[in-house]
């Protein structure tokens, strides 16, 4: 199999660019997603929709963050990678002995039609830390970029994504972990330890210690 082509190359692959500054061009972004998400077929094709996600969305983003005065960092995406994960969406990697490089990573669980939006927008969360400080997380520089970028372009980042998105995956897991107090889900096929023992963790999302273990039967 070949190497995937750095995600930082020009494709005409999807909508991008200045387009994404109208609703129209936005539009025509997730239309173009959805048709692809419709005959997504095994890990390869995933990460070159992912690929071609962030070469459309990082002329407009980066756009979007230089207007507003934000110190980005010029990082190529080195490696897109397709993960089994639930509990995380996308993921950012960046190495400490090398600042001009990220690796990104998304849950194969998140490519299924009618998931467009979804899949847009976490594309779009992981890209944001590429261009920001390594250190900086989800702190005041992310949330003031999100604002700038989910205004101008229409998408919908959140710190946390949406537990809808990966609801396809749902049938999979024998248990489910929710958070009592602000709703919060996980789920998993085994028996780990945050499903032995939830009272010796708190939730991701709130921070209070409220987890309640479900069993499908």
């Amino acid at each position: 199999m070949p190497s995937l082509p750095p995600a930082d190359c020009a494709v005409p692959n999807l909508p991008g660019g200045d387009a994404l500054f109208s609703a129209a061009g936005q539009a025509l972004l997730r239309e173009a997603v959805e048709e692809r998400l419709t005959d997504i077929s095994g890990v390869w094709i995933m990460r070159l929709l992912a690929r071609d996600l962030i070469a459309a969305l990082a002329p407009a983003m980066e756009r979007v963050l230089q207007d507003a005065g934000f110190r980005i960092f010029s990082r190529r995406v080195r490696a897109v990678r397709i993960t089994r994960g639930v509990r995380e969406h996308g993921s950012c990697s960046l190495p400490r002995s090398n600042n001009a490089e990220c690796r990104l990573a998304f849950s194969g669980r998140l490519f299924f039609a009618g998931n467009a939006a979804v899949l847009i927008d976490i594309v779009a969360h992981e890209l944001l830390h590429a261009y920001l400080a390594a250190r900086e997380g989800h702190g005041a520089r992310f949330h003031q970029g999100m604002a700038r970028i989910n205004e101008a372009l229409g998408l919908h980042i959140e710190v946390h994504s949406a537990k809808t998105a990966i609801r396809q995956s749902e049938a999979l897991y024998r248990y489910k972990v929710v958070c009592s107090a602000c709703g919060n889900t996980f789920y998993y096929l085994r028996a780990g330890a945050v499903v032995k023992h939830p009272a010796r963790y708190r939730c991701a999302k709130c921070g209070k210690g409220a987890l309640e273990v479900f069993r499908r039967t």
